[in-house]
C-alpha cells in the first residue's frame, strides 16, 4: 500500500519516467559497465541528507507521511500486512535525485538510495531503519566518508567490533530488530559485513544508535572512522 497519491508533492522519481512509465532518457549512477562506484560530492550530499531524514523519523521530528507529502526526492511506501486489521509496521523510503538533465544528444543521470524502517505497531514510534550499499551488479560502492561527514550527522563514535564478536556473543546485536546471530547473519545480507562501527547521537532528546558495517576488503584496522561502509543500521533508543 502506498500513501494517497493525491496528497503527495510531484516526485523526482516521476520526473524521470516517460509517458509509458519507463526510464528511457536517464541512466542510473551505477551500471554494469562499472567495476566500482565512488560517490561524488553530489551523491554524498544526497546520502547524508537521506541518513539525516531517517534519523529525524526515528526521533519523531517528522513522520513518513509528512516526508511523502513534502519531500519531492523521497517516495514512501507503507507496507500493509495481509491481515487487514493488523497494523502497518514497515515502510520503504526511496530517495531519487537528478545528477544531470538529458540533452538532445545525451541521456541524463539520476541517483537513488533506499532505506527500510520498522516499528512495533501503529501506536509506537518508528524504531529501526537500515540502508545498504549493495547494488544489482555486486561491485563496491565507495562511500568515501570522512570524519567531517560523521560530524555533520552529529554522530559520536563509541565502539568498534567484528562480525565474529557477534557470533561468539562478545558483543550484543542491539542495533537490529533481529538479535539472534544465525538469523541476523543469514538475512538481509548482514553477514557480508566484516566489521562494525557504533555511533550514538541525540535528536529532540531521543537517544539514537547508528552502526556502520564495513566489508572485509574495505576494512582498515588503523582507521578510526569507516571510510567505505556497506551497511548502516539506525535505532531509536528508549
Amino acid at each position: 500500500m502506498n500513501i494517497n497519491d493525491e496528497e503527495k508533492s510531484p516526485k523526482t522519481k516521476d520526473h524521470i519516467l516517460d509517458k509509458d512509465g519507463l526510464i528511457t532518457k536517464y541512466d542510473s549512477f551505477i551500471s554494469e559497465r562499472m567495476n566500482k562506484k565512488k560517490l561524488t560530492p553530489i551523491d554524498k550530499t544526497q546520502l547524508e541528507s537521506f541518513l539525516k531524514l531517517n534519523l529525524d523519523i526515528l526521533s519523531g521530528l517528522i513522520t513518513p507521511e509528512e516526508v511523502d507529502r513534502t519531500n519531492i526526492n523521497v517516495d514512501v511506501k507503507l507496507w500493509a500486512p495481509k491481515l487487514l486489521t493488523a497494523p502497518i509496521i514497515s515502510a520503504t523510503m526511496t530517495n531519487t535525485y537528478i545528477i544531470k538533465e538529458p540533452t538532445s544528444s545525451t541521456k541524463g543521470v539520476y541517483g537513488e538510495f533506499s532505506s527500510s524502517i520498522l516499528r512495533k505497531d501503529d501506536k509506537a514510534p518508528w524504531e529501526y531503519s537500515s540502508l545498504s550499499m549493495l547494488n544489482l551488479y555486486k561491485f563496491p560502492i565507495l562511500t568515501d566518508f570522512e570524519p567531517t561527514d560523521y560530524a555533520k550527522l552529529n554522530l559520536k563514535l563509541v565502539d568498534k567490533f567484528l562480525l565474529s564478536n557477534l557470533e561468539n556473543q562478545a558483543q550484543r546485536i542491539d542495533f537490529s530488530p533481529t538479535s539472534n546471530y544465525k538469523e541476523f547473519a543469514s538475512s538481509n545480507r548482514n553477514g557480508l559485513n566484516y566489521a562494525f562501527y557504533k555511533f550514538i547521537s541525540t535528536k529532540s532528546a531521543v537517544p539514537l544508535t547508528v552502526v556502520f558495517g564495513v566489508q572485509e576488503d574495505q576494512y582498515n584496522e588503523h582507521e578510526i572512522y569507516p571510510k567505505n561502509w556497506y551497511y548502516v543500521y539506525m535505532k531509536r533508543g528508549s
